[in-house]
């Protein structure tokens, strides 16, 4: 099993990640995959975009292990960060198998409210991940 590796595109990474964190709107997104076309276990931005979560949803790849990131409005308790491990449906089982072991650390350095995984297109509902949401900040 390979550890990831978070320290080789390190700013990059903070920067793109503190950009959602500091959002107040919850319109930025960001998508995280790997580097050469998801084969390395070097975390890479792929995408930074705004439109929140109803955007990032629609921007995952079918065949990539990623790791989405946006704020979310949650009821009367602000933006909430939510971090999105998606493992799409044509990711090869290998593949799969090696980055799940990865999504620890990739959540603890994201510094998120809540993760949702996320394995098929009926999973990234943007309905259903807010209300997992409210769900989780009730208390």
């Amino acid at each position: 099993m390979s550890k990831i590796d978070l320290s080789k595109n390190k700013a990059v990474l903070e920067a793109a990640r503190d950009a959602v964190l500091n959002d107040t709107t919850a319109n930025r997104y960001v998508i995280f995959g790997y580097a050469d076309s998801g084969q390395s276990n070097s975390l890479v931005v792929e995408e930074e975009e705004e439109g929140g979560l109803e955007e990032l949803v629609s921007e995952f790849n079918s065949g990539r292990y990623q790791y989405g990131l946006t704020g979310v409005q949650s009821d009367g308790k602000g933006v909430k960060q939510i971090l999105i491990i998606w493992q799409g449906e044509g990711t090869p089982i290998l593949r799969k198998s090696a980055c799940a072991h990865h999504a620890a650390d990739v959540t603890k350095f994201m510094n998120v409210t809540m993760t949702v995984k996320a394995r098929s297109e009926e999973e990234l509902d943007a309905d259903l991940i807010r209300n997992q949401l409210d769900k989780s900040s009730k208390y």
